[in-house]
């Protein structure tokens, strides 16, 4: 009676497994020249599983039968893929020009200082030599 419960019990418990168990699916970001892009974020959506893609744009990333796959990266309208148990995923990010707009770029350079907004702080050759190193 004891190794009945005891095998009924495992048997529930491999098949709770299974119901929850989740597949890896792997893949590649590409842009709409077919250029592959690196660092692009891969997350399923409503779960903290995700990745980044490699320098050739591949990914592999947990993720159960329904679950939507989000791909997103700077510059790039995010796609949402549905999940349905296919073996690999091929994602083509389209160009968003208009969040492209948005970005500021910037540089170091000689400015005017009062065109400059922040702190700004001039340092001489003597205030360098004037402190003490110190040594462990």
């Amino acid at each position: 009676m004891k190794i009945k419960k005891q095998l009924s019990l495992l048997l529930m418990f491999c098949g709770v497994l299974f119901t929850y168990a989740q597949t890896q699916v792997s893949g590649t970001v590409v842009g709409s020249g077919g250029e592959p892009i690196p660092g692009a974020t891969v997350l399923v959506q409503g779960t903290t599983n995700g990745t980044t893609s490699d320098f050739d744009g591949n990914f592999t990333v947990s993720v159960e039968n329904g679950q939507n796959v989000e791909v997103s990266y700077v510059g790039y309208t995010t796609q949402v893929i549905p999940y349905t148990g296919q073996d690999s995923l091929e994602v083509t990010l389209q160009e968003d020009l208009t969040e492209l707009q948005e970005i500021v770029v910037t540089g170091y350079g000689t400015q005017k200082k009062a065109n400059v907004t922040g702190a700004i702080a001039k340092i001489g050759g003597d205030d360098v030599a004037s402190v003490q190193a110190v040594r462990v």
